[in-house]
């Protein structure tokens, strides 16, 4: 099952896929001495995906960091039905880690 499009193009399933929804609160947002919040939201279900891949190719990584380098970019992304939800993002840090699998490759 393909989850996640990047500008326009289906990567590899990641080994790790975690979708997070949250809010942005405005500097007006405080609680009362008694503890009810008063909210001052700004934007609702602001949309985080973090991924990782235990083996994944040089040309799938590549792919990957040409896909997410623009300003923003458009993502299909899989969240608990059966139609992928759309939402255009930006890229936060990215990191590769290369680990021996024996003494001859890296995976």
């Amino acid at each position: 099952m393909n989850i996640l499009r990047i500008s326009g193009f289906y990567v590899k399933s990641p080994s790790e896929y975690e979708v997070t929804l949250s809010d942005l609160d405005g500097s007006g947002t405080t609680r009362s001495v008694n503890g009810k919040l008063h909210r001052e939201r700004v934007r609702a279900a602001i949309t985080k995906i973090r991924l990782s891949w235990n083996a994944i190719s040089y040309s799938d990584v590549s792919k990957i960091i040409g896909a997410t380098s623009g300003e923003k970019f458009q993502v299909d992304y899989f969240f608990g039905d059966d139609i992928l939800k759309t939402a255009y993002m930006y890229a936060g840090d990215r990191s590769l880690k290369l680990v021996a699998t024996n003494s001859n490759n890296m995976s």
